[in-house]
Order: structure tokens, then sequence, then C-alpha cells
């Protein structure tokens, strides 16, 4: 049988939480079994999703830093945005993956804090994009 990571962590987290969890003794050690569980679910979730949801950021940060940065001038690190146009990560690795993405967002927070006091239409794209992203990573419990 072939299985995949997020279902493997899926279900070690169910047996935690539903078998050992329960038959402990303490409530302490009772609390950590459903918390290791709970994390276990996330992480199974995040496993299955993380390249493609940091990769549809990274392609809607580009277009933010398209629209947006011929027309700002004052914007800050214009240069950096621009060369970050051109980033693609070095392979499909998470960690590779995450490092632009992570990039990307470290400028997206400089811009937007330059857009919340001197442009309307780019701070309301900003958090269009901010709101696409945390429903793309909104864990489904």
């Amino acid at each position: 049988m072939i299985t995949t990571p997020g279902k493997a962590l899926g279900d070690l987290a169910m047996k935690l939480a539903m078998s050992v969890a329960p038959e402990t003794s303490s409530a302490y050690v009772m609390a950590n079994a459903g918390m290791i569980a709970v994390l276990l679910q996330a992480i199974g979730q995040d496993s299955e999703r993380a390249v493609a949801n940091r990769l549809q950021d990274i392609a809607e940060i580009k277009v933010l830093f398209t629209r947006f940065t011929d027309t700002e001038e004052e914007a800050p690190n214009t240069g950096a945005r621009e060369a970050f146009l051109e980033r693609t990560p070095p392979s499909m690795h998470l960690s590779d993956v995450t490092m632009v993405h992570a990039e990307g967002l470290n400028l997206l927070i400089e811009l937007h804090a330059w857009a919340e006091a001197n442009d309307a239409e780019l701070n309301q794209s900003i958090w269009t994009f901010l709101l696409n992203h945390t429903e793309r990573d909104k864990f489904e419990w």
C-alpha cells in the first residue's frame, strides 16, 4: 500500500486522539496527546497543499508587484520588487518554495505599510490577496 503523508499523519492523529489519549490515566498526558493529535492533523493537511498554496501566493504577489511597480516610484524597495518578478524556486521542494514565498511576503509587508498611507487601491488589493491567502491556508476540522 502506498499512502500519502497527509493521510498517514491524519490516521496517526486519529489513532492518538481516539485510542491512546482516552487510555491514559493523567489528564495532563491526555491533554498533551490531544494537542499532538491536532498538530499532526494540521501538518497532514498542510503537507498536501503547502507547495501549491505557496506557488499560488507567489503568483498573486507578482501580479501585485507588476501592477504597482511601475506606477509607484515612491514606494519602498522598487528594485527588490522588480527583481522578485524574475524569482522562481530552485526546486519544488517545500523549503525552496517557502524561501521564495517568504521573500515575497516580506517585500509585500513593506509595500503594504506604504500603501496604507499612500495608495488606497493598492492597499485594498493587498487586503484581497491576504484574504485569499488565509482562505487557501485555513485548516478544515
